[in-house]
């Protein structure tokens, strides 16, 4: 399998061919997620992405588009009048998303891909303080999402994107029952997904 989608990647992004067919640039954002499966509800777990992309002219409507970034997603329940215990969970992805990029003239595009991420750090805190080892373990160090979204020019150089993604396969096995309507439309029964929505700013170097 992973021999398939490296060779996939090789041939879409085959150098072999005149440079004018390919963009590169880089990438600043917003991320805002939830943990599907877990108690907690809602897009509360702001944090940040950025990193850089290139774009490949596949025909006159469309590009096939890879990223590589950092990504911060997670949970969070915010003490309130109605709730006093507060919860944050932090996980750090390094992604590679993969996509195709349909354009829509001069507008923008629809883009609609996949996004293999690597979980390299995880932290959290609770009324209690920081959250212990013991309660920050299980977590799956890969992560496949896919994602839906869109890119809409702005200017020259620079366009908005906005997306939603959601995990393939569980992030940690758990027995909540607390799941998104998409995680509903799947059938999820156990586990955690990552559920969440970015923003960003992308600027085409050239």
């Amino acid at each position: 399998m992973n021999r398939i989608f490296i060779f996939v990647l090789l041939y879409i992004f085959n150098f072999n061919v005149p440079s004018q067919e390919f963009h590169g640039g880089v990438l600043l954002g917003l991320t805002a997620s939830q943990v599907d499966g877990d108690s907690y509800a809602g897009y509360d777990k702001l944090g940040i992405q950025g990193g850089i992309f290139v774009t490949r002219e596949l025909t006159s409507y469309l590009d096939a588009r890879l990223e590589i970034r950092y990504a911060s997603r997670g949970a969070r329940n915010p003490a309130s009048d109605d709730n006093t215990g507060s919860y944050l969970l932090a996980l750090h992805y390094v992604d590679l998303p993969v996509m195709g990029a349909l354009r829509i003239k001069n507008y923008g595009s629809f883009e609609l891909g996949l996004i293999p991420g690597y979980l390299f750090a995880v932290n959290g805190e609770d009324d209690n303080g920081t959250l212990l080892d013991g309660a920050l373990v299980d977590f799956r160090k890969f992560d496949l999402g896919i994602l839906v979204g869109g890119n809409i020019r702005i200017a020259e150089k620079f366009s908005l994107s906005l997306r939603y993604s959601y995990s393939i396969f569980s992030i940690r096995e758990s027995a909540g029952d607390n799941y998104s309507w998409f995680g509903k439309i799947f059938g999820h029964s156990h586990g955690d997904f990552n559920n969440y929505l970015t923003m960003g700013i992308n600027y085409q170097i050239r």
